[in-house]
This record gives structure tokens, sequence and C-alpha cells, in this order.
């Protein structure tokens, strides 16, 4: 998956508060869009502070950044809490790619460490992080830095 071999020292100086966002019936039709597009609010700042061991990265998730966790099927875990911390912070990168360098890789892996650390399981982590390296590559056009 990857070219560069990152060795990465991941530090939260708090756990983000996830809500889900609900649908009223008094939003707007653009608020309704915006729910079901990113189902997900962090409630709190909190930030993430990446060592590569020669670079160093600060990611912060800003109180009311609103996501759509992890965008695959439910099947594979969509509805997983473990999943929140490590979509949010991926989203983030995806949102703002200068947070990483521009570094494709290095937020998959990123990403990849934190659901790990969140509690999936290796071969999980591993394949979500593989099929999210592809997606990004041909369809968000975030080619290799």
């Amino acid at each position: 998956m990857k070219s560069q071999e990152y060795t990465l020292n991941l530090k939260l100086n708090c756990e983000p508060r996830v809500a889900v966002r609900v649908v009223l019936p008094s939003d707007d039709k653009a608020t309704i869009k915006s729910k079901r597009e990113k189902q997900f609010i962090n409630k709190k700042n909190c930030i993430l502070t990446v060592d590569t061991g020669d670079r160093q990265f600060t990611i912060t998730a800003y109180k009311n950044y609103c996501f759509d966790s992890a965008s695959i099927p439910f099947g594979i875990g969509k509805g997983d809490t473990r999943l929140f911390v490590p979509a949010l912070f991926h989203d983030i990168m995806c949102d703002n790619k200068k947070v990483v360098d521009y570094d494709r890789e290095l937020s998959t892996e990123i990403f990849r460490q934190l659901l790990l650390i969140c509690g999936v399981t290796k071969v999980k982590a591993n394949t979500m992080a593989f099929f999210v390296n592809q997606y990004q590559k041909f369809m968000r056009g975030w080619k290799k830095k």
C-alpha cells in the first residue's frame, strides 16, 4: 500500500465527543441535506499530535465539525462507534490536506493506527486503510505527494 514506511507516535489531548445529527421537522431542505450527508458532529475541541520521527503534525478536531464517519457499508462497520475517532480525524485530513503536508499515505497510516488504537482488529484496520487509500487516490484526486 505504501512506498514509505512510517513509525508514528500519536497523542490525543482528549477524547472527542461525537453526537448524531438528527433531522428535525423544523429543519430546512439545506439543513436536512447537510445532516444526511454528514450524520455526526464533534462536540469538543481535541488535538491529535502526530510525530513521524522527522516531522510533527497537529490535527485539530474543532467543536461542531460535521463528518460522515466511515463511508463504508454497515456490514463492515459503519455503525461501529470504534470508527468515530479514526473517521473524524481522517475526514479532517481529507478536508484540509495541508495538515499532513498533502501526504495521502501518511493520512492513511494515521487512520490505520487510530483504528488499531480504538480496538479494531489488525485485519479489519489494514483492509479499511487499503480501501480508504485507494478511494482517495482514484476518486478524491488526492495523488501521491
